[in-house]
């Protein structure tokens, strides 16, 4: 075993010279090269956080180089364990034997003197430093016991196609495993526009840059990050459909040549080009149902978009006018720790969301005292909130604490009696018309829509969702922001401008809207 290594580290002690040094890999020819990392490589680690979620195109070599990577870590640091984890036993084998074992094998001979090795383990290495202390890394599809330094995730999204359960399983099972100043990288090409994978990127990419070390940081590389590639690429006349793409995404000669031949590759299937070299996120999640809202209406959008004002589980896109109407209108989750309660203002005066809340861990009864607060700041507007299930809960609370509650009046054809109650109830009927007319607003370009999340959930917006009014567990989305839009849209369409006003209230004092529920 090892000899002492201080002349060794005097030249070598530079963790980014021995990535690009000292590592073979086999390139896409299967030829022996040194590893040296490519653009798209270099960027993330210059970029990349304690946690990272990368949404990629193909064969940008992500999974090599993290496999690299680790090797590196558990070679210079001893009491450091890394976990890879692929999505089945055969890319597994195929991770340790054809990137970390040939990379050892490969070593340099004075590198290698300097630690151990047992082998004794399939799919691991571990290696003996100096005093004894130990390290490894191991390749599994499975991982839940052991406590990592680092753990690499490979293929998330189709992990997460396959089996629900068992990507449910890795996050909540093996992340945890994690020491708290440990890394975790999760890097997938999108697998449908559904599943946890997809959920964790988008959090993560809304939300932008982490703020502690638990939170995860997006990244996104297409294909035009494989500049090896693009470049051996003839430039050829294409189509009138991706002269149109060219000039939409600004693509070079070489580049819209080159995309135009990963689409003949491929059948000519839009959809599998989209999932396997997109050209932006919202792109790579191609979708197996079909879509309410239009991909391409919802871009106008995107004009709009802005981050806003950050407060607790709110996000303020602008600030309360005295000589504007607004409304409010939400959704109560099933469960805590489930779906998420969610609340959309509007200002009706310019039909623009100014707010939106979204938590999945307040209770039903609190959830009102939070609808009250976000009503208050908006001139104590209207305040439509869905009365289905734990709605109940909610606006029991609530009439007690605020007056401006949307109220459903039914007359009685026989008898003409009016009968009232509180709340929005969502029913097979009623779920549609205010999905349907929600449509209508995007496809006319009627409602501006600042908020990055909502626009995200109206992209995924699958039809078969109109029919489901119960809380179905094995839903994987619920899509909760374009529900409570939904029904504050509605409150614009059902109540006006100023319909219930203060000025009215104060006014009438036999009003009053709480009698009821």
């Amino acid at each position: 075993m090892a000899q002492d290594h201080s002349e060794f580290i005097k030249y070598y002690g530079d963790k980014w010279w021995r990535i690009n040094h000292l590592y073979k890999i086999k390139d896409r020819n299967k030829k022996l090269i040194t590893f040296k990392c490519n653009q798209a490589q270099t960027h993330y680690v210059e970029h990349k956080a304690h946690r990272n979620i990368i949404l990629k195109s193909r064969r940008l070599g992500f999974t090599t180089y993290e496999a690299i990577d680790t090797l590196d870590e558990v070679l210079w640091n001893p009491n450091y364990d890394a976990l890879m984890l692929s999505y089945d036993k055969e890319s597994a084998l195929e991770m340790f034997d054809e990137k970390i074992v040939l990379a050892w094998d490969h070593y340099p001979d004075m590198a290698k003197k300097l630690v151990g090795v047992d082998t004794d383990r399939a799919n691991k290495l571990k290696f003996i430093h100096e005093g004894k202390k130990t390290s490894s890394i191991q390749v599994r599809n499975r991982g839940r016991s052991g406590t990592y330094f680092k753990v690499h995730i490979s293929e998330l999204g189709k992990i997460a196609k396959e089996s629900r359960a068992k990507a449910k399983e890795i996050i909540s099972g093996l992340i945890p495993t994690i020491t708290a100043d440990g890394f975790v990288d999760i890097e997938s090409t999108a697998e449908g526009d559904d599943g946890i994978f997809h959920d964790m990127f988008w959090e993560a990419w809304n939300r932008g840059e982490p703020t502690t070390n638990l939170e995860y940081k997006a990244h996104f590389y297409n294909w035009r990050w494989d500049l090896e590639e693009i470049n051996k690429v003839d430039v050829l006349e294409v189509p009138q459909d991706f002269t149109t793409y060219k000039n939409k995404y600004d693509l070079t000669d070489k580049e819209i040549s080159y995309y135009y031949q990963k689409w003949l590759s491929l059948n000519k299937s839009w959809n599998t080009l989209f999932q396997e070299y997109p050209t932006t996120p919202e792109e790579a999640f191609v979708f197996s149902g079909t879509r309410l809202f239009d991909a391409i209406k919802l871009e106008w959008q995107k004009q709009w978009e802005k981050d806003g004002e950050k407060i607790g589980d709110w996000i303020y896109f602008e600030d309360y006018n005295t000589s504007h109407y607004y409304g409010l209108g939400a959704d109560v989750a099933e469960g805590v720790g489930q779906d998420s309660s969610t609340i959309t203002i509007i200002d009706f005066t310019t039909s623009k969301v100014v707010a939106r809340y979204r938590s999945n861990l307040i209770p039903p009864d609190t959830f009102a005292h939070v609808i009250k607060k976000g009503a208050e700041k908006y001139g104590e507007c209207i305040a439509g909130v869905e009365r289905n299930n734990h709605g109940f809960t909610t606006l029991n609370v609530l009439k007690g604490i605020y007056w401006n509650i949307y109220t459903e009046e039914k007359k009685d054809k026989a008898t003409d009696k009016v009968t009232e109650k509180l709340g929005w109830l969502t029913t097979g009927s009623t779920k549609p018309l205010m999905l349907f007319e929600l449509n209508d607003a995007m496809n006319e370009q009627t409602l501006i829509i600042p908020s990055k999340e909502i626009v995200q959930e109206l992209r995924t917006y699958d039809q078969t969702d109109l029919s489901q009014i119960k809380f179905n567990d094995d839903q994987t989305k619920h899509w909760d922001l374009v529900i409570s839009t939904a029904i504050c849209w509605q409150m614009r369409t059902l109540v006006g401008l100023g319909k219930y006003k203060k000025e009215t209230r104060d006014n009438e004092d036999n009003y009053n809207p709480h009698d009821i529920l």
